[in-house]
């Protein structure tokens, strides 16, 4: 059976992530959640089922990367499709309601578990645009760019041995190469990053789930 949402209906609310989250928050219902490879993208242009892309969604933040320069990062906000339709629970259909296009989201099995999202704090404390997103055993880093691309790697995280693979990123001299990388919560908003990837530093506790 099918399964149909639109923003409106991604919002979730409980006492729970009332207690956790500041109010006024917009949450994301946990069927959005994890990490999503798009397998079909169809435009009046034509049919592609081969360009890269990955999106991985928080119950707070979501980011977006394809080598083709698409990236986006934010939180508070809704999954990043206007319509989607569930034909099971790990494939999402998408399609567009002010451009026309229609995409397939695959999750991958390995994106569950674990859901924390941070964002870099600068020399006074304050939280940045810069984003790591962490679902399952995969991280994203999103660095915004004055005037620039997004900087952005992406890939499986084991966070046992302290290794960050990055598959992709939007340097491709940095595909494929593993980096050293200690993610620690220090407290109720606040974590720390250690090892390279440029990582380094005190980071905002945006959310963190371990369920």
């Amino acid at each position: 059976m099918q399964h149909t949402m639109d923003n409106r209906d991604s919002a979730v609310t409980g006492a729970a992530a009332a207690a956790a989250m500041p109010p006024f928050v917009v949450t994301v219902a946990m069927a959005y959640q994890g990490v999503w490879a798009r397998t079909l993208l169809e435009t009046p242009g034509g049919r592609d089922t081969s360009t890269w892309v990955r999106w991985v969604q928080t119950a707070r933040c979501h980011g977006a990367f394809g080598r083709s320069g698409e990236s986006a990062a934010a939180c508070a906000e809704g999954p990043l499709a206007p319509h989607n339709v569930f034909q099971t629970p790990e494939r999402i259909v998408q399609t567009g309601v002010h451009d026309r296009h229609l995409a397939v989201w695959e999750r991958l099995p390995a994106s569950l578990g674990r859901r924390v999202a941070l964002a870099r704090r600068d020399a006074l404390g304050r939280p940045t645009r810069e984003q790591v997103l962490w679902c399952g055993d995969y991280l994203m880093h999103i660095a915004p760019q004055d005037g620039a691309p997004d900087a952005v790697g992406f890939g499986p995280f084991d966070a046992a041995r302290g290794v960050w693979t990055i598959e992709r990123a939007s340097q491709p001299e940095r595909d494929g190469s593993e980096q050293p990388l200690q993610l620690q919560r220090l407290g109720l908003d606040l974590a720390r990053i250690a090892g390279g990837a440029g990582l380094d530093g005190a980071w905002e506790v945006l959310e963190w789930s371990e369920a």
